[in-house]
């Protein structure tokens, strides 16, 4: 984590020149009724294992299936892809995000004891989150919403707010691109696509 604490001061700076940027951009949800999503998703594991990437990203890693076999089922106008982290060779697949890594160098957290510990959840609803940036274009990303009390202790525990930015925790299933009139729902399992949930809940 030493390289971490070095990297400290470069990140904050960073973050000083985005967060201007940031307040031009809406998110916005709806819960989707599709029974059929959240059939599947309660028949997968609701535990996982806390790990972290080298850059300090706390996340609870899930089973892939949340993604590739739940992408399949939601019905939408348009085509849907999945993030670049399920896609991805060098992707940490599905998973569900516990920490950021500017929270940990912002309030020091260079050590994280519960590593390897596995944490539960419970799915609770198939959401599609509407978010608009600051030159007005849409992007719409689908998720699965998640109760999960243990990790909302974890986080307290290091000093942070229960939620990261007061988002719910979720798994992020895949990315809506423009909808057609009147199409299915098209999806593409083999795209790295570049976009995901955690860096627009970032700018939210």
């Amino acid at each position: 984590m030493q390289e971490l604490f070095n990297k400290k001061f470069f990140v904050l700076t960073l973050l000083a020149v985005v967060m201007p940027f940031a307040a031009f951009a809406k998110v916005d949800y709806l819960i989707e009724n599709q029974p059929q999503v959240i059939e599947m998703a309660l028949s997968f594991d609701n535990f996982g294992e806390l790990k972290q990437k080298d850059n300090g990203y706390l996340y609870v890693n899930v089973q892939d299936e949340f993604i590739g076999e739940i992408l399949p089922l939601i019905e939408c106008p348009g085509r849907i892809v999945p993030p670049r982290h399920y896609s991805s060779k060098k992707g940490i697949g599905a998973h569900v995000s516990v920490m950021y890594e500017n929270e940990r160098i912002s309030k020091e957290i260079w050590e994280i004891a519960e590593l390897g510990n596995t944490y539960t959840f419970d799915v609770t609803e198939l959401r599609s989150v509407k978010i608009v940036n600051r030159d007005g274009h849409m992007k719409k990303l689908w998720l699965i919403a998640l109760d999960a009390p243990q990790l909302e202790e974890l986080r307290e525990s290091y000093g942070l707010s229960s939620k990261l930015k007061g988002h719910d925790f979720h798994i992020t299933i895949g990315y809506q691109m423009p909808a057609v009139k009147g199409g299915d729902c098209e999806v593409e399992l083999e795209i790295e696509f570049v976009d995901d949930f955690e860096e627009y809940a970032e700018a939210a």
